[in-house]
């Protein structure tokens, strides 16, 4: 989840908007990190899971990162049986939206 806020408000505008949304279901828990970011082309959204994928050069870009926060997120994710996705927004920006199963059981 840090990754995810983090990405959000580093690659967001000016004045921009981060949105977490968590929702707790009978079978899953889903949590959505959004932003008002520049637009991002639907052709490179899934590469965005690549290790060491970056949509700008580092040379371009005033990030540090190697590009791999996005790739452990979603190794993550996998580990605990779950989903990641990545979708670009209509008007700039981008929801990553991470689904695990709920608790087996339930918790006590």
């Amino acid at each position: 989840m840090v990754n995810l806020v983090d990405n959000a408000r580093t690659h967001n505008v000016p004045g921009g908007t981060v949105r977490v949304r968590v929702a707790a279901h009978d079978d899953e828990v889903v949590l959505e990190v959004a932003n008002t970011g520049p637009p991002v082309d639907p052709d490179v959204v899934d590469r965005l899971f690549e290790p060491f994928y970056r949509v700008r050069p580092r040379v371009a870009s005033d990030r540090s990162g190697h590009g791999l926060g996005l790739a452990l997120v979603r190794s993550l994710v996998q580990g605990h049986h779950g989903a990641v996705t990545a979708q670009a927004q209509p008007t700039g920006g981008l929801l990553v939206r991470v689904t695990l199963p709920a608790w087996p059981g339930g918790r006590e």
